[in-house]
C-alpha cells in the first residue's frame, strides 16, 4: 500500500466508545460518525479455516472496520468476476465468508482493491500466481519512456496504463459488479495512480498518440528540465486520466449504492514534488470535487512530527466533506522494504490522531501486528 476540518468532528474518549459488536449489519454514515473509526488492513489467509480466528482477534482487539484485500496482483478472492479468481480460493467465495462473519461481529467490510497494480513480478516472488491479464491485453501494460514495464522503477509492481480506455472500462465493469453483488460497506481504491520510483511511466502507444492529437507533442521526446511548461502539461494530462477514472467510479457508487463508503489511499506529500513525483495522483482535486467519502493518507513516517505533517497536508486541502482516516504503520520485529526504519508506538500514533480531532484511523496491517513485539496487546491501553 497507497493518507481541514472533517465532515463530522468526533472526539470521544476511549472509555465512551461502544464495543466493536455494538453495530449490526447495514452500516450507515451515522454508525461511523457515532464512534471512533478503527480500521485494520488484511490480506485473506490461504487457509480459509483461519478466518474465524482472525476475525475473533480483530473484534477482541477493538477494531470495527476491516479493509479486506479483495483485488490484488490481478486476481480477486471470489468467483464470477471479469478478473480471474485466485487459484487458492477456487470454488470458494472468500469475500462472502468475510462479509457474513464480520457483520455478525459488528465489523464493517471495505473491499480493498489494487486498481492499476495488476501483476506482481513472479520471477522475484514465485509464491504468487502470474496474472494472465497482460497476456490477453498486452496493450494495457504501462511503459516507461524506455519501453519497459513499471517494475524497473517500482520493485516487482507491474501496472496497467491508467489512460487506456479499454482497461478503464474493464475495471469499471469489475467495480459495478462488485457493488451490485455484495453487501460490502465500502470500496477502497489503492494504487489509484501511476507507478512510483525513479522512472516515470505512461508512454504506451495509445497514450502517446492521444496526447499528440491533443497537444501536437509526443511526450516521449519531452525533457523535464529543457521544456518545463510542456512537461507540466504532460504531468497534468496523466493526473487527469486518474482523476477522470475516480470520477467515474464515484458516479457508479452514488448511482448504484450511495450508502457505500468510497475511499482512496494516497501519498500525502504528492504536491511537494508535483513535477517529478511519478505517481500523478492529484488527490486534492478529488477532494475539491467531492468524489470520495473518505481519504486515507498513508502516514507511515518514522516520527510523530512527520506523521502529523503528512496528515496536515491532507487536512489543508480538504473540502470539509471528506472524512480523513490516516493509515498508520505498526513496527515489526524485522524490517522490510515497505517500512520506515522505525515507527512510533501505536499508543503514541493513536494519541496523535485523537489530538488532531480526526474521527479515527486505520492500522497497516494485520500481519504486521502479529509480527510486533506486543502483538494485539498493543491496543489494550488505547481501545
Amino acid at each position: 500500500m497507497g493518507w481541514g476540518i472533517l465532515f463530522v468532528l468526533v472526539l470521544i474518549s476511549c472509555s465512551t466508545h461502544p464495543k466493536a459488536d455494538s453495530l449490526q449489519k447495514n452500516f450507515t454514515r451515522q454508525d461511523y460518525e457515532s464512534r471512533e473509526f478503527r480500521g485494520v488492513w488484511l490480506r485473506p489467509p490461504q487457509n480459509i479455516e483461519e478466518i474465524p480466528q482472525i476475525l475473533d482477534n480483530i473484534q477482541k482487539a477493538g477494531f470495527n472496520v476491516l479493509f479486506l484485500e479483495t483485488l490484488y496482483h490481478g486476481y480477486v478472492i471470489y468467483p464470477g468476476s471479469n478478473f480471474p479468481q485466485r487459484p487458492e480460493y477456487e470454488g470458494r467465495d472468500v469475500l462472502q465468508m468475510f462479509i457474513k462473519e464480520s457483520h455478525k461481529l459488528g465489523i464493517a467490510i471495505h473491499a480493498w482493491t489494487e486498481v492499476f497494480y495488476l501483476r506482481v513480478d513472479t520471477a522475484k516472488y514465485p509464491q504468487f500466481p502470474k496474472s494472465p491479464l497482460f497476456d490477453k491485453h498486452p496493450e494495457w501494460l504501462l511503459l516507461t519512456k524506455q519501453g519497459q514495464s513499471s517494475d524497473v522503477s517500482e520493485n516487482a509492481h507491474i501496472f496497467g496504463d491508467p489512460a487506456n480506455p479499454s482497461l478503464q472500462n474493464f475495471l469499471l465493469e469489475f467495480y459495478s459488479d462488485l457493488i451490485r453483488r455484495y453487501d460490502i460497506d465500502g470500496v477502497n481504491l489503492d494504487y489509484i495512480r501511476y507507478s512510483a520510483g525513479s522512472y516515470d511511466a505512461g508512454y504506451t502507444a495509445w497514450a502517446r498518440e492521444a496526447y499528440k492529437k491533443e497537444t501536437g507533442n509526443d511526450p516521449k521526446f519531452m525533457d523535464m528540465t529543457q521544456d518545463p511548461d510542456d512537461w507540466m502539461q504532460w504531468v497534468r494530462w496523466r493526473e487527469d486520466r486518474v482523476t477522470d477514472f475516480v470520477a467515474r467510479i464515484s458516479d457508479i457508487v452514488k448511482k448504484t449504492k450511495s450508502e457505500i463508503i468510497l475511499s482512496a489511499s494516497v501519498f500525502p506529500e504528492y504536491y511537494k514534488n508535483r513535477g517529478d513525483h511519478n505517481t500523478f495522483q492529484d488527490w486534492g482535486s478529488w477532494l475539491q470535487k467531492n468524489f470520495l467519502d473518505m481519504i486515507i493518507p498513508m502516514a507511515y513516517a518514522s516520527s510523530l512530527d512527520s506523521i502529523k505533517g503528512e496528515i496536515r497536508e491532507v487536512m489543508q486541502r480538504n473540502s470539509q466533506n471528506t472524512w480523513i482516516i490516516p493509515a498508520l504503520a505498526i513496527s515489526t520485529k524485522t524490517r522490510n522494504e515497505y517500512q520506515a526504519p522505525e515507527h512510533p508506538s501505536i499508543e503514541e500514533q493513536i494519541g496523535l490522531i485523537r489530538s488532531m480531532k480526526l474521527m479515527g484511523h486505520s492500522l497497516f496491517c494485520y500481519d504486521w501486528i502479529l509480527q510486533n513485539e506486543k502483538g494485539f496487546d498493543s491496543f489494550k491501553t488505547v481501545y
